[in-house]
């Protein structure tokens, strides 16, 4: 070889090992890159999550938070949902490449817990008052009086109503537009009786009877399920005079709005809202983008209002139920203060585009959403009952869905009470022979008696 070429050949190992060395240094700006696995000394944080709608969000924070500092380096990384929770289990107690930071709903953050897998959060002064969280958010973060997560996002249900057919139905009844949304469902069926609806509406109510999340609110004022932070197996009730009422009254709604249970499920009750067939609805915060996208394709024009699922009756108040997606800071990690500035950051630096970019809504306070739809879910999320944490109870939501199932279709509502709380109790002590006594059939309530139209 002669001396030129030898030269060259010496200038391209240099440039090649300079390139190299920038790598190392500053990495590729993609989380996980396999030049940066390779080479940077940093700290690798790993960030688990089962919601591929997260994903853009997550890898953008992952590579704003690798560039802002030279220590860390954050990976996200989606899992497959089937057996999320058993798979930060194993790799944690297999210290497998296990995550540091993982996303988990409050339901499962007892069995966490529990498992060694969640972390206390310390020095955090966002969660000394309801400035930054409101007390829904805290309560779904809290466990055995602990704050063992953050609160990232949040899913609850709302009353959706058009704002044409309710101004409407408002100077039927002879009411000011903006005192006519509905404060118990005793109203919307008034509002009914008075309102001549045009040939395209097909139901003044309508929502999916089947799903539990939009029942709930029917019970969750008097329905308790392991106390405020949904923790505690001494605070069960959910066999009581209120709530078998609560009951009653939702069996005799079948009379005042045919719906069946086979066949108006969410997606066909929301595509008729934003076809303006349906009036009202209950709905959980994914209408909006579902609503949104249908105007925007020239598929609806509908102009719509969000506020809390109206009170059963004057007397029976309802309350709606949430579920909040939390941050959690692995108790097998050894980088357990490097996580949680990561988590800070995410949370209190990088969320203000988090709506836009997932769909989903912050659980944080005062967040400024580009829909405006959502703060009337916001609202009902600050009013919600979060889902309990009971291991105990894990089935409890599908075994009450089948209750409503069965009241709504003309079952006994104090039977079928009765029979819930006897099994849930069978489950939570472990005893075969534990039997619930059967409670009086409190005074009926006959929503009948009160159609007297709005006054």
């Amino acid at each position: 070889m002669s001396l030129r070429a030898r030269l060259l050949s010496a200038v391209v190992i240099i440039a090649l090992a300079a390139g190299l060395f920038a790598v190392s240094l500053f990495g590729t700006g993609t989380p996980g890159g396999a030049s940066e696995s390779l080479f940077s000394s940093r700290t690798t944080l790993n960030l688990w999550y089962s919601d591929a709608d997260l994903m853009d969000y997550l890898n953008d924070a992952a590579v704003s938070y690798n560039n802002s500092q030279s220590k860390v380096r954050v990976e996200p990384k989606l899992m497959d949902a089937a057996n999320y929770f058993q798979e930060i289990n194993d790799a944690s107690v297999q210290d497998r490449d296990l995550p540091d930071v993982f996303i988990i709903g409050n339901d499962s953050l007892g069995r966490a817990w529990l498992a060694g897998l969640a972390s206390q959060v310390v020095n955090d002064s966002h969660f000394s008052s309801t400035q930054t969280y409101p007390q829904a958010a805290l309560d779904a973060v809290t466990y055995e009086g602990n704050y063992v997560a953050y609160p990232l996002c949040f899913e609850t249900g709302a009353l959706l109503y058009n704002r044409d057919y309710l101004a409407d139905m408002a100077d039927a009844a002879g009411v000011a537009a903006g005192d006519a949304v509905p404060g118990t469902m005793v109203d919307i069926i008034n509002m009914a009786n008075s309102y001549d609806a045009p040939e395209e509406v097909s139901a003044v109510l309508k929502w999916d009877v089947s799903d539990i999340f939009y029942n709930y609110g029917f019970v969750g004022a008097y329905m308790d399920v392991g106390g405020r932070a949904g923790d505690n197996p001494d605070k069960l009730s959910v066999y009581n005079d209120k709530l078998i009422s609560c009951m009653q009254v939702y069996q005799q709604l079948n009379s005042y709005f045919a719906i069946d249970t086979d066949t108006d499920d969410y997606e066909d009750v929301i595509s008729d809202f934003a076809d303006g067939r349906i009036v009202f609805t209950f709905a959980t915060s994914d209408a909006v983008k579902t609503i949104r996208d249908r105007i925007a394709a020239g598929d609806s024009s509908i102009d719509y209002g969000v506020a809390a699922i109206p009170d059963s009756t004057a007397e029976l108040a309802t309350k709606t139920m949430s579920v909040t997606q939390c941050l959690v800071i692995n108790g097998y990690s050894t980088h357990s203060a490097e996580a949680g500035d990561f988590i800070r950051y995410l949370l209190y630096q990088h969320m203000q585009d988090f709506y836009d970019r997932t769909g989903k809504p912050p659980a944080q306070a005062g967040y400024a959403y580009s829909d405006e739809h959502m703060n009337g879910f916001y609202d009902a999320y600050t009013d919600s009952v979060p889902i309990t944490k009971l291991r105990e109870a894990s089935n409890f939501w599908m075994m009450l869905e089948n209750a409503f199932s069965q009241v709504w279709n003309g079952a006994d509502a104090n039977s079928t009470l009765h029979d819930l709380d006897q099994q849930l109790m069978v489950q939570i002590t472990g005893n075969e022979e534990y039997r619930v006594d059967t409670l009086p059939d409190p005074e009926p309530v006959n929503i009948s008696s009160e159609l007297t139209g709005m006054d």
